[in-house]
């Protein structure tokens, strides 16, 4: 289990170099104890928190200020059933924060980054970021890192999206680029059980 709660972090993260967040759940799989939740996270680089081969956790309540790059970032694909509510990511201005990442141009930096979509985002306040939020299914439609070749991003479900309020997005508020969402069959990891699901 990994447990963040009520602190404060800030100067973190490394631009450019994958992995180097400021918090990462990382390749944790199927754990609903694990928790960021109320975390001050400012003038960073790379992200604020990174949800990475990782169900069923709960990210809350948690300040993300200037992270540039992106502020919460699903990395892989195959990540579900993670809960992101009521988070407030915000950059002084959108070209603040618009530079480029490990993974990412500066043009799509933004407040949430999710590839793997089968997740709940509830009540989060995103403000000023080139896209408020973004789901880049067609940029790795066959997953990254170790859950490529087994996602199918293009049609994985979207989980609850509910109460999102965003603004000052230089580009795009919800950005849902190439989603074609269907009830593709997976296992515990989120990888595809049956290909036949994704066609």
């Amino acid at each position: 289990t990994a447990v963040i709660e009520y602190a404060r972090v800030e100067k973190c993260g490394q631009r450019g170099r994958g992995g180097r967040y400021c918090m990462h759940l990382h390749q944790c799989g199927q754990c609903p104890t694990c928790a960021f939740r109320g975390n001050a996270i400012e003038n960073s680089h790379q992200g604020g928190i990174t949800v990475h081969g990782t169900h069923s956790s709960t990210v809350e309540e948690n300040i993300l200020w200037d992270t540039r790059g992106v502020g919460l970032y699903v990395e892989d694909g195959n990540e579900m059933n993670n809960t992101f509510a009521r988070n407030v990511i915000v950059c002084t201005t959108a070209e603040e924060c618009a530079v480029s990442t490990s993974f990412s141009e500066a043009v799509f930096a933004s407040g949430i980054y999710m590839l793997g979509m089968s997740n709940d985002l509830i009540e989060n306040r995103v403000a000023h970021w080139q896209n408020t939020i973004f789901t880049p299914g067609s940029f790795d439609p066959q997953g990254k890192g170790m859950a490529w070749g087994k996602v199918c991003t293009l049609h994985s479900p979207f989980g609850k999206i509910k109460g999102q309020v965003t603004h000052g997005g230089a580009r795009f508020g919800l950005y849902l680029d190439n989603q074609y969402p269907r009830n593709v069959e997976r296992d515990e990891n989120g990888f595809v059980s049956d290909w036949a699901s994704c066609d």
